[in-house]
């Protein structure tokens, strides 16, 4: 009987010590997926640049002006995947001879205007910044993508 209850002992306390071991893994697990990395709090940031602002969002258009082809749709793939922006269109420009990248601004008072120009590591004093409030009346700013468009498909990775 001695031996018996002794095993009985033995049993429980390998219970106990597993059923220890098991809680204390799984809520270590819990603690690393809840953990924040600071590349996740960045890549929240860029996002929440492109909030709605009084119920505004910025309406884009792209142009393809350096000629390559699928480059205004990738384009277009990446501002609205990675930042949220609604693009309007993504066409060909009314040539493909645009050395550098374009900005056209027609709705100066969007707020997130200045937002994107950030993104794109332009500021609204740049050449190749513009404003013209003649063109189509549902885009808020035009992207004619240039010949550099190598130095925006990779933007804040």
């Amino acid at each position: 009987m001695k031996y018996f209850l002794n095993a009985i002992i033995i049993t429980l306390l390998l219970i106990i010590i597993t059923f220890g071991w098991s809680i204390s893994k799984t809520l270590i697990e819990k603690n690393s997926i809840t953990r924040v990395e600071p590349s996740q709090i960045k890549s929240t940031t860029k996002i929440k640049l492109f909030e709605n602002y009084d119920n505004q969002t910025l309406k884009v258009g792209i142009l393809n002006g350096c000629g390559v082809s699928g480059i205004g749709n990738q384009f277009s793939e990446m501002l609205n995947s990675k930042y949220g922006l609604v693009i309007v269109r993504t066409e060909n420009a009314d040539n493909f001879d645009y050395e550098t990248t374009k900005v056209v601004i027609i709705n100066e008072s969007n707020p997130n205007i200045e937002n994107i120009l950030t993104i794109l590591g332009m500021t609204i004093n740049d050449n190749n910044v513009e404003f013209n409030s003649s063109y189509d009346p549902q885009e808020d700013i035009q992207i004619i993508i240039g010949k550099d468009y190598s130095d925006f498909l990779n933007l804040n990775q």
